[in-house]
């Protein structure tokens, strides 16, 4: 199987477009935003319509600014606004209007693995347990590039 890759602004419309229409869509997650659970290149991402409501904790495509989409966690819904945040990060929030989330995680792809986001008890656990380590997250994700990435922070590299 061939594959092309296309920038973001061109090609995520056009996914909005075929889930608008009631389709199920899957992409290659790109970035590492939502790491370590949801890795660049890895895992593939599935997204349905968003048949009901939204809730605080589900992961979903928004489009925070014209063009500019991301695939983060809702953390916030309030007078209109979403606030996100993706889950490998500790700090920065993204905030759109509910009319700029476009469509729900429903499951990932992963080394042969399906994970149903709505009915996994693995997803559901880490996503519970996650959120509210939001204080230690940046040790934890220190942690994890150190031990399962192999990545040494710069200032203990040698020169």
């Amino acid at each position: 199987m061939e594959t092309i890759q296309l920038q973001n602004d061109v090609f995520l419309p056009q996914v909005v477009e075929l889930i608008n229409e009631g389709h199920t869509v899957t992409i290659m997650a790109r970035g590492n935003s939502m790491m370590p659970f949801i890795k660049d290149g890895r895992d593939s991402l599935i997204f349905s319509n968003l048949n009901l409501d939204i809730r605080v904790g589900e992961a979903v495509l928004a489009e925070i600014h014209k063009g500019v989409f991301v695939c983060h966690r809702i953390v916030e819904i309030k007078d209109g606004k979403v606030t996100l945040r993706g889950d490998g990060n500790v700090q920065g929030t993204e905030t759109c209007r509910i009319e700029d989330v476009k469509a729900r995680l429903v499951a990932v792809k992963r080394c042969g693995k399906y994970y149903d986001l709505r009915t996994s008890k693995v997803w559901k656990i880490y996503s519970f347990c996650w959120t509210r380590l939001l204080p230690l997250r940046r040790y934890l994700l220190a942690l994890y590039r150190l031990l399962a990435m192999h990545q040494l922070p710069q200032r203990w590299q040698r020169k």
